[in-house]
């Protein structure tokens, strides 16, 4: 399980693990004047996450949707730290619903303690001196969200990865609700956004804009 921190600017430091048996990316955003932290997708726990998550002040845990390689880290890390945990309000039931987190296809059940609190398009999360911007970007699930910063950079989950999109196939996925997220919410942000995808290497607004067979304008 790597990690590497991939971003500082804005008082915020950005570190990505990759974790689990489908290399799930997990980010910890760390304010670097207040310490405080958040978590995206702990998808599973390793000792250097650990560590990190110990030497920050872990605020609040966000997913940017309910498949189980985003929450199954949950319960282990829910053991050692208590933080909030935040989800959209479509995603929720899938916390609990191995079928709806598709973990019943690695052939586990896994459910995990339900959310703390609901998220929905426009809300905004917090940490130190920066603030996380809560975009709905349905399409590989219905609550699919993503998590801006100004222009800076965007965390998107499973919707846009680099030179590729999320799967659509799976329950509550939809190709056109999909393919309308990343027109409308991703599209018209700058070239130079940095795009931190669920799976795979970092990517920027520009690259996807002129090389991504998806949506290449």
């Amino acid at each position: 399980m790597n990690s590497e921190k991939i971003y500082v600017r804005d008082f915020m430091n950005i570190e990505r693990f990759e974790v689990g048996p489908l290399l799930t990316n997990c980010y910890l955003a760390v304010c670097e004047i207040t310490g405080e932290s958040v978590l995206i997708d702990p998808g599973s726990i390793s000792r250097k996450l650990e560590e990190s998550i110990k030497n920050s002040q872990l605020k609040v845990i966000l997913l940017t949707h309910g498949h189980f390689d985003h929450i199954g880290g949950l319960n282990e890390i829910l053991k050692f730290i208590k933080a909030p945990v935040l989800i959209h309000k479509l995603d929720a039931p899938m916390l609990t619903d191995p079928l709806l987190n598709a973990s019943y296809m690695m052939g586990i059940e896994y459910r995990t303690v339900e959310a703390s609190s609901l998220l929905s398009h426009g809300d905004t999360i917090t940490c130190g001196e920066s603030i996380l911007n809560v975009l709905h970007t349905p399409g590989h699930t219905q609550g699919s969200v993503s998590f801006a910063v100004n222009d800076e950079f965007v965390i998107a989950g499973d919707t846009l990865f680099k030179q590729s999109v999320g799967r659509w196939d799976l329950p509550g996925g939809d190709y056109t609700t999909l393919m309308e997220s990343i027109r409308n919410t991703f599209l018209p942000m700058p070239d130079a956004t940095n795009v931190y995808p669920g799976h795979g290497e970092p990517t920027t607004i520009g690259f996807e804009r002129r090389n991504n067979q998806f949506i290449a304008v």
